[in-house]
């Protein structure tokens, strides 16, 4: 039995399904239950009850709920002592730019920063805890609060090379999760020149050089970019905060 199994069960518990827990954790549901039945069989009970209207815990599932809230609550305390004095932040490429070099609201210098693409915040923070997280993604996890939603404006740019714009391709990123990308299908998804590239960096650089145009942060203005039109639009970000127990 591992702290991983501990917190599996203890969020079956909470939420009295394993298809919930799974979605939770960002594990498969074949993977839950997998461990489920490795911590009856190590404990020779039977934690759960289960049903077509959910999760029912057993009296000794009760008992092994209160061991594993409290295991891991003192688990978390240690991880804390342990913590060295540096902040640790997780955030999307995108908003590393804006906030952590452009705004300087973080410094590399003082603070531990892990940079991730959109669609792999989920997964991220069910591995590791961060004191603050800072995406565009909604996060439904219980070990993080919302402390505040942002607005980041954006608009289409273009190099400031470029004299004619409407005869270069809409470009978009290939990560699904990432918001420019949803608001540029939305606006331009008729659009018959739309390309899909692979990377963020990599579609900044085309856009620098004069390959095409696309929906990036205003604050890129000046820096060998320029807007192609006067729309602005706004992107939610959020910034959470770790619980400390």
């Amino acid at each position: 039995m591992d702290f991983k199994g501990l917190k599996i069960f203890k969020t079956i518990y909470e939420v009295k399904s394993l298809n919930k827990a799974a979605n939770i954790l960002g594990y498969t549901q074949s993977n839950v239950t997998a461990h489920l039945k490795k911590m009856e069989q190590e404990l020779k009970t039977t934690l759960v009850i289960r049903s077509f209207i959910g999760i029912k815990p057993t009296d000794a599932g009760e008992q092994f709920y209160i061991f594993a809230s409290q295991t891991l609550n003192k688990l978390a305390k240690l991880q804390q002592s342990f913590k060295s004095m540096r902040p640790t932040l997780l955030i999307s490429e995108l908003l590393f730019q804006f906030i952590v070099i452009e705004s300087a609201k973080y410094t590399i210098e003082t603070t531990d920063i892990t940079i991730k693409k959109t669609c792999e915040m989920n997964n991220i923070i069910n591995q590791q805890s961060y004191d603050d997280v800072i995406c565009f993604t909604q996060l439904n996890h219980p070990d993080y609060y919302l402390m505040q939603t942002q607005l980041l404006p954006v608009s289409l740019l273009q190099s400031l090379s470029v004299t004619t714009p409407k005869q270069l391709p809409i470009l978009i990123n290939h990560d699904e999760d990432c918001p420019l990308r949803a608001l540029t299908l939305r606006l331009y998804g008729d659009f018959a020149n739309l390309i899909t590239v692979d990377s963020l960096s990599m579609l900044l650089n085309l856009v620098e050089q004069s390959q095409g145009i696309a929906l990036l942060p205003l604050f890129l203005v000046g820096d060998n970019y320029k807007t192609v039109d006067d729309n602005r639009y706004n992107l939610d970000y959020y910034h959470y905060r770790h619980k400390i127990s």
